[in-house]
């Protein structure tokens, strides 16, 4: 103890060692642990710890400071340095440009791919430990072609979904629905390392039918006769904010929220239920707020499965019932779960 407070951790570490060897307490596993971290070997600490908390015996107060410590281990960043010869390449780590060589950071625990200019490693980030990365390239031509192209590709993307909603509109109407097809397109200009912030546009449409109830009155006295069953397309446009954070190598979380438009496309009557009995197309255009979560896997370089939580809702249509039998007058809600195709252009 007294070396080690003189500064002398090499020599503490190797007499802790001598005593637990010689039938010490395993708390001279714990002294040897901490010198071991003063000597920047976060591996060696570690494995010491583990050691020390397979020993039986150790207080409560003993076991939870060393898992503490394990834990603060394993969630260590690491140094993390990349040369490149010649100077000057684009520096990428898990699809996302962080600078430009030399570069010198941090790096999460965890898997990551680096790409220096063109050229691909594997490498990973533990305990602490320094990551070197050091590559040889070719042209500077190349390097430049390359950087131009994984910039484009990481930029834009487009989706095609297809989601399964369910509506309640104004609180006591219901609807029956199919399948909803969502397109969506965006544009990431803010990139940070693990996330990117962008923004986009996405456009539904829901294919709605629905029935008029028995004791609703119909449109006899305006000359017309509705139909029993009647059924309209919703059109809903929405601009959109997104972000996206990467949790691992291919898997992402993304959220969205939006603020646009819905209306009905129909060329028959709506009424019914949802509707003051009329001739004619009756719909108006109700403002919607959009918002949803999704998990993102990316299957290659260019292609990624979506699957999409959604929420939207919007105040409800002009000429919407309100009556003693049925009221959908309130706010139309619709929540959707479904998948999707994103290409990255």
């Amino acid at each position: 103890m007294r070396a080690f407070a003189e500064g002398h951790v090499r020599d503490a570490m190797t007499l802790f060692q001598e005593s637990y060897r010689a039938g010490g307490p395993p708390t001279e596993l714990w002294n040897v642990a901490r010198c071991q971290l003063k000597l920047d070997d976060p591996e060696a600490a570690r494995a010491t710890l583990q050691e020390y908390l397979a020993k039986k015996g150790l207080s409560p107060q003993d076991r939870a400071e060393a898992q503490r410590l394990l834990d603060d281990l394993e969630r260590r960043p690491s140094p993390f340095v990349v040369a490149s010869t010649p100077a000057g390449a684009m520096v990428s780590v898990d699809g996302h440009v962080w600078g430009m060589t030399p570069y010198t950071g941090t790096l999460p625990p965890g898997e990551h791919d680096v790409d220096v200019g063109g050229s691909s490693k594997h490498v990973e980030a533990r305990g602490g430990r320094m990551v070197v990365v050091s590559v040889r390239l070719g042209s500077v031509e190349s390097r430049s072609s390359h950087k131009k192209h994984a910039r484009h590709m990481k930029r834009f993307w487009a989706e095609l979904a297809a989601l399964a909603t369910i509506s309640s509109l104004g609180g006591g109407a219901a609807v029956d629905v199919v399948p909803a097809p969502e397109i969506g397109l965006g544009f990431a200009p803010f990139d940070f390392r693990k996330s990117r912030i962008g923004f986009g546009v996405r456009v539904r449409a829901e294919y709605d039918t629905w029935t008029t109830s028995a004791g609703v009155s119909n449109a006899t006295t305006l000359g017309c006769t509705p139909p029993s069953d009647y059924s309209a397309v919703e059109l809903l446009a929405m601009p959109t904010m997104f972000g996206d954070w990467l949790v691992s190598k291919n898997v992402a979380l993304g959220a969205r929220i939006g603020f646009g438009a819905a209306i009905y496309i129909s060329g028959s009557p709506i009424a019914g239920d949802l509707f003051a009995p009329a001739c004619a197309y009756g719909g108006s255009l109700a403002p919607d707020g959009y918002a949803s979560l999704d998990v993102s896997v990316r299957l290659n370089d260019d292609f990624r499965l979506v699957f999409p939580a959604t929420f939207d809702v919007h105040t409800a249509y002009v000429g919407t019932r309100n009556d003693a039998s049925i009221d959908a007058s309130g706010p139309w809600m619709r929540f959707g779960l479904g998948v999707a195709l994103a290409v990255d252009l």
